[in-house]
C-alpha cells in the first residue's frame, strides 16, 4: 500500500460507497471524476510528504478539494439547491467560536454538519479531535501511536463527528476527505491488520428538512442552503410547509429552516455556528425566525462579514448561538458583535433583551448612544402606521401604477388583456401561455400625440429630493393595466423606493402619475392644520427621519435599505400640538417651501435652508445638541461612502 490511490483500489471503498450511495457504478462521468480527485489527493500526499520530510508544516489544502468539487458539479446545479462552498479561515473561525478547539473537552462531543457537502466544516473538526486526542496519547506514555490506539481514534470520530447532504455526490467527496485525512492512522492499522474491515464515516446522504433525528447534539456547524421560497420548486414548497416547523410558513429562505432544525437538534448549552445571508438582520420576512432564535437561544455572535464568497452577491454574516431554556439567561445574555474575522476590529457587546424591544430586529449597526435616540424615538411619537388607523387622521400609501416606469406593456392573445411586459420568459403570468414579441407596445412617452391630448395624462418619470426631475406622459385606458384609483394620484407626497445620496427622497406633486416604483403619500384628512403634506415632507427629507431608517433595516453600517411600504409605516411622526410647537411646523411649512424652488437654482442656498430646517425638526423632537451632531456625522459618513 505505497500511497492514498492503492489504499482506495485495494480495499475497494469508491466502489463500496457508489454502492452506499446508490451511484450507478456504470456512470463513466462519476467514475472519473472520483479517479480524478482520488489522483489530485495522491498528488498532495506525495507533496505533504516532500515537506515533511524537508521539515515543512505542510497541512491538507482544504479549499483545493473544494474547488474540485465546484468545478465538477456544474455551478447552476449548486445555485439550484443553494449550494456554495466556504473559505476554510471561515470554517476555522466558526470551529473556534463554537468552542470546538483543542483546548476544550470534545473528546466526546457530538458535532454534525447538516448540509456537509465535500466536507469542508468535517475535515477540519476531524483534524482537531486528532490533534487532541494525540497529544493525550503521547503525553500519557510519551511514544508513537500503535494500532490499537489508531483504531480507538477512528471509533472515537466515527461515533463523533456527523455530516448529512442531499446530494449523494458531495457524500462520496466528504467520505472520501475524511479517508485522506486519516490515512496516516490507517496506515498504522492496516500495517499490523491486514484484515481490518474500513467501515464509512458518518456521511449521510439524506434531505435534512426531512430526516428523523433520534439524538441530541453538542455542535451544530456549517453553510446551509441559500434559497428563497421562489426559487424552490413547487412540489418541494408543499412538502416543506407541511413539516412540523414553526417558521416554515410565508415567505421564507431555505437557511431559516436549517437554523429550526439546527436548534431543535442542540441539547441543552450545545452550540450552532453558521455562515449565513445578512437578510436574517432585518428583513420583515425573517422576523419569524429571529424570534424563533430569541426565544430559544443565547445569541452569542454576530459577526459581520459582507460580501463573503466569490459566487454569489450575497452579504453575509456568521451566527453563533447556544441552545437555552430558561428565559433568564436569554435576556441578560449580551450579544457578541463584530465587524470582521480578525481581532483587531471593531468589536462590542448588545444585551439580547433589547431585541425583543425592536420588534425582533436584530439591530447590530446601533451603538448605546444610537440605542438611546431609538428609545426616545420610539416611545415619544406615533409611528406613521398608527396615525393611518387613528380616526382623526385619514392617511394613505400607495404604490403607482403597477407597471415599470419605461412603460412596456404586451398583449396577451388568451387572456385578450394588455399586462406589463415580463423581464424575463415571454409567459403570461395570469394564464401560462406563450407571448407574442410583436405584440410589445409603450404606454409611457416623452410628448403626447397629436389629437390625443384626452388620453395621456403627466407621468412622474424621475424626481430627487423636494423636486420632480422630469414628466412623461402615460395612456390611460388601456384594458389589464392596474392604474389605481385616480384619487391616488392627487395632491400628494412622491417617495423613492432608492436613497439620493444616502437620503430619503421626497417631493410634492399635485395630480401626476407614477409608477410601482415611487410611492404615493398622501393626506386625505387631517384635525391639525399645521399636519399638512409640506410638513411632513419637511419630515420625511430631514436628517432625523433617514438616520432613523438607516439603522431600522439597514443590516450594517450606513448602507441605505430600499424603501418598503412597511419601513414608512414604522417612522416616528411628531404631531405639532402646543402653540410653540405649531410655530415651529410654520417654519418648517416656510422652509420646505422655498427648498423646493431653491434646490434647482443656488445650491449653496439649498444646503443652509436645509439645515435650517433639520435645525427645526431636531428641536421638534428633543434631540439633544450631542445626539444632532452623532446623527449628522452619521448622515455625512454615509454620503462619503455611496
Amino acid at each position: 500500500m505505497s500511497d492514498f490511490t492503492d489504499f482506495l483500489i485495494e480495499r475497494g471503498l469508491i466502489s463500496n460507497l457508489m454502492k452506499r450511495y446508490k451511484i450507478n457504478v456504470k456512470d463513466n462521468e462519476v467514475n472519473d471524476f472520483i479517479l480524478k480527485m482520488v489522483e489530485n489527493l495522491s498528488e498532495i500526499d506525495s507533496i505533504e510528504r516532500y515537506h515533511r520530510e524537508q521539515g515543512n508544516d505542510q497541512s491538507f489544502d482544504l479549499d483545493t478539494v473544494a474547488k474540485w468539487y465546484e468545478e465538477i458539479v456544474p455551478h447552476t446545479q449548486r445555485k439550484t439547491i443553494g449550494e456554495f462552498f466556504t473559505p476554510i479561515q471561515i470554517v476555522d473561525y466558526i470551529l473556534k467560536s463554537i468552542g470546538y478547539t483543542d483546548k476544550h473537552d470534545i473528546e466526546n462531543k457530538k458535532l454534525i454538519d447538516l448540509s456537509c457537502g465535500s466536507g469542508s466544516f468535517l475535515i477540519r473538526a476531524v483534524n482537531i479531535l486528532l490533534k487532541k486526542l494525540i497529544k493525550q496519547i503521547k503525553s500519557k506514555e510519551n511514544s508513537e501511536i500503535t494500532p490499537k490506539q489508531a483504531e480507538e481514534i477512528i471509533t472515537k470520530i466515527k461515533d463523533n463527528i456527523n455530516g448529512i447532504d442531499i446530494n449523494p455526490i458531495a457524500c462520496i467527496l466528504c467520505q472520501v476527505n475524511l479517508y485522506f485525512t486519516l490515512f496516516g492512522l490507517f496506515k498504522i492499522i492496516v500495517e499490523d491488520n491486514k484484515d481490518y474491515h474500513i467501515a464509512e464515516f458518518s456521511v449521510i446522504n439524506k434531505d435534512s428538512l426531512q430526516y428523523k433525528f433520534t439524538i441530541k447534539y453538542d455542535y451544530v456547524v456549517g453553510n446551509p442552503p441559500y434559497l428563497f421560497i421562489r426559487a424552490i420548486p413547487q412540489e418541494y414548497r408543499k412538502l416543506i410547509e407541511k413539516l412540523p416547523l414553526e417558521t416554515n410558513k410565508g415567505q421564507y429562505d431555505y437557511y431559516q429552516l436549517f437554523i429550526e432544525i439546527g436548534i431543535n437538534i442542540l441539547g441543552e448549552g450545545g452550540t450552532l455556528g453558521y455562515i449565513i445571508p445578512d437578510s436574517l438582520l432585518v428583513l420583515s420576512n425573517r422576523k419569524i425566525i429571529r424570534k424563533y432564535i430569541y426565544h430559544s437561544t443565547r445569541i452569542k455572535e454576530i459577526c459581520y462579514l459582507g460580501l463573503g464568497f466569490k459566487d454569489p452577491v450575497v452579504s453575509n454574516v456568521i451566527l453563533v448561538l447556544q441552545r437555552e431554556s430558561q428565559e433568564r439567561e436569554r435576556l441578560n445574555n449580551k450579544i457578541l458583535i463584530k465587524q470582521a474575522l480578525k481581532n483587531d476590529q471593531l468589536e462590542y457587546y448588545l444585551k439580547q433583551y433589547n431585541i425583543g424591544k425592536w420588534d425582533y430586529k436584530f439591530l447590530i449597526n446601533l451603538t448605546q448612544r444610537d440605542i438611546i435616540i431609538f428609545e426616545q424615538l420610539k416611545s415619544g411619537f406615533p409611528k406613521l402606521i398608527d396615525l393611518m388607523n387613528d380616526s382623526p387622521f385619514k392617511i394613505l400609501i400607495s404604490r403607482g401604477v403597477e407597471l415599470g416606469k419605461n412603460g412596456e406593456i404586451i398583449y396577451c392573445e388568451v387572456c385578450n388583456k394588455n399586462l406589463p411586459l415580463p423581464k424575463g420568459n415571454l409567459v403570461c403570468y395570469k394564464c401560462g401561455s406563450s407571448l407574442n414579441s410583436n405584440s410589445i407596445d409603450k404606454i409611457i412617452v416623452d410628448s403626447i400625440p397629436k389629437e390625443l391630448e384626452n388620453v395621456y395624462v403627466p407621468f412622474v418619470y424621475s424626481l430627487n429630493r423636494y423636486v420632480i426631475r422630469k414628466y412623461k406622459y402615460i395612456k390611460l385606458g388601456v384594458e389589464g393595466i392596474n392604474y389605481k384609483s385616480h384619487d391616488v394620484y392627487k395632491n400628494k407626497i412622491v417617495i423613492r423606493q432608492l436613497s439620493q445620496e444616502n437620503m430619503i427622497c421626497a417631493a410634492y406633486d399635485e395630480s401626476a402619475f407614477t409608477s410601482q416604483s415611487i410611492y404615493n403619500l398622501k393626506i386625505i384628512q387631517s384635525n391639525v392644520l399645521e399636519f399638512n403634506h409640506y410638513y411632513l415632507l419637511g419630515l420625511l427629507n430631514s436628517q432625523l427621519l433617514s438616520y432613523y431608517l438607516i439603522k431600522s433595516f439597514s443590516s450594517y453600517k450606513t448602507l441605505f435599505p430600499r424603501i418598503l411600504i412597511e419601513k414608512l409605516w414604522s417612522l416616528p411622526v411628531k404631531i405639532p400640538e402646543s402653540k410653540e410647537e405649531k410655530r415651529l411646523a410654520n417654519k418648517i411649512i416656510d422652509l420646505v417651501k422655498k427648498i423646493s424652488i431653491s434646490c434647482i437654482k443656488d445650491n449653496n442656498l439649498y444646503i443652509r435652508l436645509q439645515n435650517s430646517l433639520d435645525s427645526l425638526i431636531f428641536d421638534l423632537y428633543n434631540i439633544s445638541e450631542d445626539q444632532r451632531l452623532h446623527i449628522s456625522n452619521f448622515i455625512k459618513l454615509g454620503k462619503k461612502s455611496n
